[in-house]
């Protein structure tokens, strides 16, 4: 038996694979000859076969709509020539792993349709709207208030497209063109899709451990939409007009250039987060039940527990200016409305593990975050503004789970265990301070032994100091910059980056300032930047190892103990994730401690 190839690489994106019947007539010419000159009496069997060279993983379509991964293809991959006539190939890189962090991604769907996620990293704003805003007073429940999100997530960089619910669910309840947004869903149909979502990319590998998909929370929505604004678009501009309004038309679909109809996904201007259509087109579907707003600030609100209807935002296709603002709230039933979609979230799950409050006093409490195991570099790069020699960077891998200080040890929770109060700066909710290594220690100590005699102290763990390691892993959070807003230094004494995560000597803090007032890293930790320097577990040992070590506890013995963060009193770099400051075992009024709950070494 004979056969032909033709070599053909595949290049990105479609290519209609058709043979040029001149080309082929003469391939099988040649071969004819080939074959007679070698018999008298030939008895000839050929194939002609396409080879396809690529990269990434290979799809096919009889459509170029519709695409199916070609299971268990490697480069090269022949396909029969009969075959090849009637096909479309495309190939493209595909996500084989869990997301990280931090990180925009895109993850292949069933039938090769692609979902978009881009990251939002937490922060607070000002959820609702203000009372001068047009528009305002013909939505309801819109009341100004102050909203911290402490965790980042991932949210769909479009909403749902009728191509992107097909491929999960089999079908679409509307019919309007594959890159439109899908409708018709009720909030049963967003979530079961959710719910089917998370199991497809548990499934294949690529879900990010203690993560779902989900429907945002309204906050999560509204924050996301805002994209850092605080006026009714997120272009950074107000409503002109409450029904036809030209700042709309940048933006969105809606009743004053949609013709009543939705439109592809993408068309209009993004936000500064790169989320497009999150104003018009669709309404989109939030997780909450509806509650109305008071002024109070709140953390990570996710509505009530019951209630007969559901949030939502964004505005529809055939909506006026007045519904097309990031502060406007829709309120409906669990039912499919021409005008409802939604967009997908990935958040982290809400579970007892995340976080404990262990009650001190009946008034005075101590919460601590936990923090999963894993692989970061510790250290600074050589060109890291304000880095010293003492911070080489090198891999650390921590084994083991343990739970740390949402905030810094305060004055009040410090007296209710040991009785006495040493702060020089005084104040219930300030940091403790004026404490050495052995205070700091002692009140691990103390600690330890009445929650063990209360009952609630985990199995093998110990609330302890945490080492240099855990220390810098956990402000780190994810992040490999100075700061674990993601943001480096613009300069190394004073600069507004710093004034984001920490009281420092650049904001003129001059003393110590309330825990918690500024941005939080995203595991939910506040002042790990600056306020005070926090004792570490360690001895201080001047040299890093520059290979990758697992659990490091520094050296058995030593003359100074490891503080971190910086403080009021200091610069900006001595305030990153990496500086490294060492003192002997005495209390200042600017060391302080934040403790751990940590497994027994």
């Amino acid at each position: 038996m004979c056969y032909v190839v033709c070599k053909y690489p595949l290049e990105r994106g479609t290519v209609n694979m058709f043979a040029n019947q001149k080309l082929w007539a003469g391939l099988l010419g040649l071969a004819l000859t080939a074959a007679m000159a070698q018999a008298a009496e030939p008895t000839i069997d050929y194939a002609i076969k396409m080879e396809i060279t690529f990269t990434g993983v290979l799809y096919q379509s009889t459509d170029g709509v519709n695409w199916t991964k070609v299971e268990g293809a490697v480069s090269p991959y022949y396909v029969p020539m009969d075959d090849a006539r009637k096909m479309l190939f495309c190939s493209k890189d595909e996500l084989d792993h869990p997301p990280t962090p931090g990180d925009d991604f895109t993850t292949s769907l069933p039938r090769g349709v692609d979902l978009g996620m881009n990251w939002i990293n937490p922060g607070t704003f000002m959820m609702g709207s203000p009372d001068d805003e047009l528009g305002r007073n013909i939505a309801e429940n819109e009341q100004q208030h102050q909203v911290t999100l402490t965790q980042g997530y991932w949210i769909g960089k479009y909403p749902v497209t009728e191509a992107q619910y097909k491929s999960v669910i089999g079908s679409s309840p509307s019919s309007d063109g594959d890159d439109h947004p899908v409708h018709y869903v009720s909030w049963s149909n967003a979530t079961n899709f959710c719910a089917k979502l998370t199991e497809i990319e548990r499934a294949a590998g690529r879900l990010p451990k203690g993560y779902e998909y989900s429907l945002p929370t309204e906050a999560q929505w509204q924050y996301a939409c805002r994209a850092g604004t605080t006026t009714a678009l997120y272009t950074g501009k107000n409503l002109t007009d409450a029904y036809i309004c030209p700042n709309v038309d940048e933006v969105a679909w809606y009743v004053g250039n949609s013709n009543n109809q939705s439109h592809p996904v993408g068309q209009k201007k993004p936000n500064a987060w790169g989320l497009y259509d999150m104003l018009g087109n669709v309404w989109e579907w939030c997780w909450d039940y509806f509650e109305p707003f008071t002024a109070d600030p709140v953390v990570d609100p996710k509505g009530p527990a019951t209630g007969t209807r559901h949030t939502g935002g964004g505005g529809f296709y055939g909506d006026p200016a007045s519904r097309i603002r990031s502060g406007y709230r829709y309120v409906d039933s669990d039912y499919g409305f021409v005008f409802s979609g939604f967009r997908v979230a990935l958040v982290a799950v809400a579970s007892s593990v995340n976080s404990i409050t262990v009650p001190l006093s009946d008034s005075v409490n101590l919460e601590l975050n936990w923090i999963e195991p894993g692989t970061f570099m510790m250290g600074s790069p050589e060109d890291e503004l304000g880095r010293y020699s003492n911070e080489t960077q090198h891999q650390v891998t921590l084994t083991k789970g343990y739970w740390l200080g949402k905030y810094e040890v305060t004055q009040a929770q410090y007296e209710t265990v040991m009785g006495t109060n040493p702060s020089y700066w005084k104040g219930a909710n300030l940091p403790v301070e004026t404490v050495s290594w052995s205070n700091a220690m002692d009140f691990c100590a103390k600690l330890t032994a009445s929650e063990k005699a209360a009952g609630r102290l985990p199995n093998g763990y110990e609330y302890t100091l945490p080492t240099e390691a855990q220390w810098e892993y956990a402000c780190r959070a994810g992040t490999t910059t100075a700061l674990n807003s993601g943001k480096n230094l613009s300069d190394k004494d004073r600069c507004p980056e710093m004034n984001e995560v920490g009281w420092y000597d650049g904001n003129f803090a001059l003393k110590t300032h309330l825990v918690g007032q500024m941005k939080p890293n995203a595991w939910g930790l506040y002042d790990m930047h600056g306020n005070v320097f926090e004792w570490c577990l360690d001895w201080y040992e001047e040299n890093y190892p520059t290979s990758a070590v697992t659990d490091p506890t520094g050296p058995e013995t030593g003359e100074y103990r490891v503080l971190r963060g910086g403080s009021y009193y200091d610069y900006a770099n001595y305030c990153r994730s990496a500086y490294r400051y060492f003192y002997a075992d005495a209390g200042w009024a600017h060391f302080g401690f934040r403790v751990a709950l940590a497994p027994v070494k």
